[in-house]
């Protein structure tokens, strides 16, 4: 069984292989032009610029590009879907032996940090690679062997373990077979990452009665990993209070909090509307790749009055319009002056005015004065 962990940092990359020192095989990392592709003879080749190296100082290594006079080199390639997404001219990083074959190839593109590249695709062995996966997505497998598929020192893998994060946080952990694809959509920002599991290598020391030799070529794995920013947006839409109901453009989309995507990049005009408060617009643009967000803060339209009185069960009269009885609450009432009036047999009748403003709770209350003789206001 051999066991690769694969996760990509700024400068350095640490791969661990379950395999005996004896079998390590030289590994050579070279970053440059690609200058020749030739699908018939599966080579590529590059016009090398940097070599991977480090230098030991008091026990410690320090490992980084090192700029070399620059030199072609041409090496068969260990995966033909290669061919499908490099062209001449695009800046690549290497490993393998130069004049004999690929192991990984990495399709780079620059950063904002001088000298520093990520890498949008990957072919052959991932692990062998320096640069970090663009978009912040880390990768990590384990290949399992199949024992009964077993040559000299390398046997089958019957399958991987694949486990996919971006910024430190596990986003898709799953097995493939040779030959499965899986691709992890990012709800954030609707960038996505394929992993595409070709095939696979082990060491034979982990299978019984097999015949390890200790010299043999170092078992190794196949994978094509793309990594994509998207090409379209999304907008989250927000409101104070919720399940208010939202227009992009004129379309219904739905009540907030909406989270809305695939929102091809563009400016639209967001329109709010909830019962009881005023309408709410802005305009916002959306990006490819990114989430653009919208909050709004409804203005109500209507106050709330609540009213009690001592004793309760007075029979209430808003504006002079008979409205129940106390204790009782008002929803959606107009702004401005009311006048409320109490009524009850036994108490002589009584009246207030009250000031409701919008989205406030205003209070009416009375203490009836009890009287003989005393009648209910009609």
């Amino acid at each position: 069984m051999t066991s690769v962990r694969f996760i990509f940092l700024a400068i350095l990359v640490f791969s661990v292989c379950i395999v005996p020192a004896s079998a390590m095989t030289p590994i050579f990392t070279y970053r440059g032009t690609v200058t020749d592709l030739d699908p018939a003879g599966e080579t590529l080749s590059i016009e090398a610029t940097h070599k991977w190296g480090c230098i030991f100082e008091e026990d410690f290594a320090i490992c980084g590009w090192i700029e070399i006079d620059h030199r072609e080199m041409r090496a068969t390639v260990p995966i033909n879907e290669v061919f499908s997404y490099t062209h001449a001219g695009d800046t690549v990083e290497v490993t393998g032996n130069p004049n004999g074959s690929w192991q990984g190839i990495a399709k780079l593109v620059p950063t904002s940090v001088i000298d520093n590249w990520y890498a949008t695709d990957l072919f052959g062995e991932p692990s062998t690679l320096r640069a970090p996966l663009d978009e912040g997505y880390e990768l990590w497998y384990q290949t399992y062997t199949d024992c009964a598929s077993c040559s000299d020192n390398a046997c089958a893998a019957e399958e991987a373990l694949v486990s996919i994060s971006r910024s430190g946080q596990e986003r898709w952990t799953g097995w493939l077979l040779p030959g499965e694809v899986h691709t992890y959509h990012d709800p954030g920002d609707l960038s996505r990452i394929s992993v595409k599991f070709v095939s696979g290598e082990t060491s034979s020391i982990s299978c019984p009665d097999s015949d390890f030799n200790p010299f043999g070529p170092e078992p190794f794995s196949r994978f094509v990993v793309n990594v994509r920013p998207s090409d379209t947006g999304s907008l989250v839409v927000t409101s104070t209070p919720d399940g208010a109901l939202t227009y992009v453009d004129g379309q219904y989309q739905g009540a907030t909090p909406l989270f809305l995507t695939g929102i091809d990049p563009g400016v639209y005009t967001v329109l709010i509307e909830k019962e009881g408060y005023e309408s709410w617009g802005t305009v916002v643009e959306v990006r490819s790749g990114r989430s653009s967000t919208t909050s709004a803060r409804l203005v109500p339209l209507y106050g709330t009055l609540t009213v009690r009185s001592m004793p309760s069960g007075a029979r209430i009269f808003l504006d002079g319009t008979a409205a129940g009885y106390t204790p009782t609450v008002f929803w959606g009432v107009l702004p401005g002056s009311h006048v409320v009036t109490f009524s009850k047999e036994g108490y002589y009748p009584a009246d207030t005015t009250v000031q409701v403003s919008a989205g406030q709770i205003s209070f009416a209350y009375k203490r009836l004065r009890a009287g003989d003789g005393a009648v209910a206001a009609m």
